[in-house]
């Protein structure tokens, strides 16, 4: 074992192996041992395909059936989980350990109330009373942040959004208290101040009642602010494992170098870009000779081709590298990045004749119906009243908690959702005026990526077949539509080799790239991108955004970037839009907003955004009271005044409109300055 046996260890783990099971020399899982102690909170992370999910699912036999363990001991509280019945397993899993699975989407039951799915673990292993079960979901819906708990539980699936499910897949986990908890991305879908707000959750659960938790996530600024120890995986093993701030300050593996060095950072300047890792991912079956990461780094011997190394003590952390084990080693390594240079803020009021893009006064109610007899149909104001600019070669990331409309503006753009009010016009042109022909030959220069690859891939067709099919749509001969295909996809870092493999064969940042593969061959003027990184591991995140910055300077790209991702918002961004029940609340240069925002809510954003190793935290996290208003029945005046910690009486009576505020739009009736900066600071309820 990693570390010395413990009278306390809830989880061990020996030399795990998960292989296919007609093909065991085939493994997904090789040789993993490590323990989770009572009350301790682990992170994994690594790459796609690495085997974070594979190893994980094994603890509670939920792999796949064409994987099985192959090799190796799986112990919970002393007791053998790879020879338990599947009775005592189904008593196991809930009761004792939770799961929070990655897709919410495909982990809920389509046909079953999210109040139903949420409070069924408690019938099935503690004595509740139907009445008693969901009010104690509706309790768990109303700490994991989902508005209006009592009538969410009577919703479906796909009524919430895609933050909003796996919010209720958290409540799911937690609702029977279990003794560990497995977290597969349970922040993946989610924006910075929910994140915020689960981490705390998590935190209180393993503070007050020693719930211990795996935490696996692509995201190294949350494993490192809330983890006690990380493990880092790598085709298929542990490469580097140890506790969080000997880690992250002394990496002794060069991946875990790679992984650090391509987030996005406060200290990096914009016109550089990010430190992607070269090469593709190892994948079982296919492992090159000695050291699996060898081919993509940059410190190899030649002994890393030919051996493969042992994970073995190396200063503070345990390391699989052979240069790190020499008497040298690397030595400390802090990163050192450039410094960002101050950028002077451009003014936010774009020129007509230059802009891409131009929205004017957006609206999109959708009807909701009633519920009961007595009740009448009421109106969800997704979006109301937005109007912003981008301009050609530009990119306007828009953020805000899930629900706020971001996605609904992106949608309305695309014209997959047409909307009641407003203009939208694409190099001076109304799409909204368009149909038949006219609006799919703009569609060749408008073009999506979605948030959930898996959804907006055909499952039956090959790689190739998805990215060719808009190609041969708009007309262009099949030889190069061909050539185009593969220039994309080595573009977006597959290669070739993976244009006749389907869907559900790729990883979800494979899945992901292959979509925005399919945007990008059209050679778009605009590309909507409505949370393309959410489901990609951080060295494709770096790798995607310097392509889609490498794109837009080569053709001009104008890109709508829909994020939660706050780091790379602010690194890819030119200009950014705050949005909050529906109304863009701040607006103005990237820099210009993330160093002195002007609204409360943009303060807060910012505020709960987990800082990369090596930046600077916030002073202190700006706290929302109370919780998000339902759509349904916004507050009068100012939306935000219910959460605002220095509301004032006159913030109900009237609504602020967009006003400029130095080079920024603001709609606060107080734009925040030093003063109410502090207060909020400090402040904990309105």
């Amino acid at each position: 074992m990693i570390q010395p046996p413990r009278s306390d260890v809830l989880l061990s783990i020996q030399d795990l192996e998960v292989a296919l099971a007609n093909d065991p020399k085939r493994a997904v899982v090789r040789g993993v041992s490590l323990e989770v102690h009572q009350g301790e909170v682990l992170g994994i992370v690594g790459e796609s395909g690495s085997g974070k999910s594979m190893t994980a699912l094994s603890i509670v036999k939920l792999l796949p059936s064409a994987l099985r363990v192959s090799a190796g001991s799986i112990s919970f509280n002393g007791e053998e989980l790879t020879s338990a019945s599947a009775g005592r397993l189904a008593e196991i899993r809930g009761r004792h350990i939770g799961f929070v699975f990655q897709d919410p989407m495909a982990a809920l039951n389509p046909v079953m109330r999210i109040g139903e799915q949420v409070s069924e673990p408690l019938p099935l292993h503690q004595v509740a009373y139907r009445a008693e079960a969901m009010r104690r979901a509706v309790a768990r819906l109303q700490e994991v942040g989902i508005a209006a708990p009592l009538e969410s539980v009577r919703r479906f699936p796909h009524e919430f959004s895609g933050g909003m499910r796996q919010r209720a897949m958290i409540a799911m986990a937690l609702i029977a208290t279990p003794e560990l908890i497995i977290a597969d991305e349970p922040t993946t879908a989610l924006d910075v101040t929910v994140q915020a707000q689960l981490l705390d959750l998590f935190r209180q659960l393993n503070r007050d009642s020693g719930v211990a938790l795996i935490l696996i996530s692509h995201d190294l600024g949350v494993v490192s602010e809330f983890c006690h120890r990380i493990a880092v995986m790598y085709a298929g093993r542990i490469v580097e494992i140890g506790e969080t701030k000997d880690l992250i300050s002394d990496p002794q593996h060069p991946y875990t170098r790679a992984l650090l060095a391509s987030m996005p950072s406060t200290r990096l300047a914009r016109d550089l870009p990010l430190r992607a890792i070269a090469g593709d991912p190892a994948t079982a079956g296919a492992l090159p000779s000695g050291c699996p990461f060898h081919p993509r780094c940059s410190y190899r011997v030649e002994k890393c081709r030919t051996a493969e190394p042992p994970l073995l003590r190396v200063r503070t952390t345990y390391s699989a590298c052979w240069v790190a084990q020499r008497t040298e080693g690397f030595g400390p390594s802090p990163q050192t990045l450039p410094a960002r240079s101050p950028q002077a803020a451009s003014s936010t009021i774009r020129s007509t004749a230059d802009s891409m893009l131009r929205v004017e006064n957006l609206r999109r109610y959708f009807s909701v119906p009633a519920r009961l007899p007595w009740q009448r149909r009421r109106e969800l104001h997704a979006v109301d009243g937005v109007s912003f600019t981008l301009g050609r070669g530009e990119t306007l990331g828009i953020v805000g908690e899930s629900g706020c409309g971001k996605s609904t503006v992106a949608r309305c753009i695309l014209r997959l959702i047409e909307p009641d009010e407003g203009r939208i016009l694409f190099r001076g042109q109304d799409v909204t005026s368009l149909s038949g022909n006219a609006l799919r030959a703009i569609r060749r220069h408008i073009q999506p990526v979605f948030q959930d690859p898996y959804a907006s891939l055909n499952p039956r067709w090959s790689v190739r077949r998805i990215i060719i099919e808009p190609l041969l749509a708009q007309g262009i001969g099949a030889a190069s539509a061909r050539r185009r295909v593969d220039e994309t996809l080595d573009l977006v870092g597959l290669g070739v080799g993976y244009s006749k493999r389907l869907p559900h064969e790729l990883s979800g940042g494979q899945r992901q790239r292959v979509a925005i593969a399919r945007a990008l061959a059209c050679r778009p003027d605009l590309l909507v991108a409505d949370e393309p990184l959410s489901s990609l591991d951080l060295s494709i995140q770096a790798q995607v955004i310097n392509l889609l910055r490498e794109m837009q300077a080569a053709l001009g790209l104008s890109i709508l970037f829909v994020s939660h991702d706050l780091r790379a918002v602010r690194y890819l961004s030119t200009t950014i839009a705050v949005m909050y029940l529906g109304k863009i609340v701040e607006f103005g240069d990237t820099e210009a907003v993330c160093s002195s925002p002007g609204h409360p809510y943009t303060a807060a954003l910012l505020s709960a955004i987990p800082p990369a190793p090596g930046d600077q935290p916030p002073t202190d996290r700006i706290e929302l009271a109370g919780e998000l208003p339902s759509p349904l029945d916004p507050p009068s005046g100012c939306r935000f005044r219910t959460r605002c910690s220095i509301a004032r009486p006159n913030c109900a009576l009237q609504e602020p409109p967009l006003m400029n505020r130095f080079v920024t739009q603001v709609a606060c009736h107080y734009p925040l300055n030093k003063a109410s900066i502090v207060t909020l600071r400090t402040a904990r309820t309105p």
